[in-house]
């Protein structure tokens, strides 16, 4: 099985596992290039993250951006790398709320690397071949954003304990502040 992993460091020959939000160390694929090279940026630090998109019916990736300018803003000018690998599938773990995440809990030597000199012009050309449909911002739905909006509040819940000073707080303060005054608000009433 194809899998790609995308990274914003380049020249690995091999993938090692790593502890992310899931408590155990992990190497993330998709089946998907262009889901992978989300990853190859890194947009809030580790151990949090974000990654705004879904898949269609069809399987074909949403990219939605929840503020102005925020495609751009995330991947614009950065260099990333898309890693290849080819695993047996009962080898890996799946990932219970992405049909196309795969796990594997040990090191995995890279088959192919693609350097990718900007990634937000290879986003721009993914989205022109139809293999990937970015929702702006100016044209979602309140019901839309009130969706997105609620899963930010549960990550600021989850992500809290006991701080509000982290590296997702810090980046939802600065790009969110009405979803920020929020969550401040829901905090002191507990």
């Amino acid at each position: 099985m194809l899998l790609y992993h995308g990274s914003s460091i380049g020249n690995l020959q091999t993938l090692q596992p790593f502890v992310a939000d899931h408590g155990k160390p992990y190497v993330y694929f998709s089946t998907n290039e262009t889901a992978a090279c989300f990853h190859a940026a890194k947009i809030v630090e580790r151990p949090y993250y974000w990654y705004p998109y879904g898949y269609d019916p069809t399987g074909k990736i949403i990219y939605t951006e929840l503020y102005t300018g925020a495609f751009e803003e995330a991947y614009a000018g950065k260099r990333g790398y898309l890693y290849t690998c080819e695993l047996p599938e009962e080898t890996l773990l799946r990932f219970p709320s992405n049909p196309n995440a795969r796990l594997s809990s040990v090191a995995v030597p890279v088959a192919r690397t693609e350097e990718i000199e900007d990634l937000y012009a290879w986003f721009l050309a993914r989205e022109r071949e139809n293999k990937l449909i970015v929702q702006r911002y100016d044209s979602l739905t309140p019901e839309a954003q009130s969706c997105w909006y609620g899963k930010i509040l549960e990550d600021l819940r989850d992500a809290s304990d006991n701080t509000r000073v982290n590296a997702l707080s810090v980046f939802v303060r600065q790009k969110m502040p009405a979803i920020w005054t929020r969550f401040e608000s829901e905090m002191k009433s507990l």
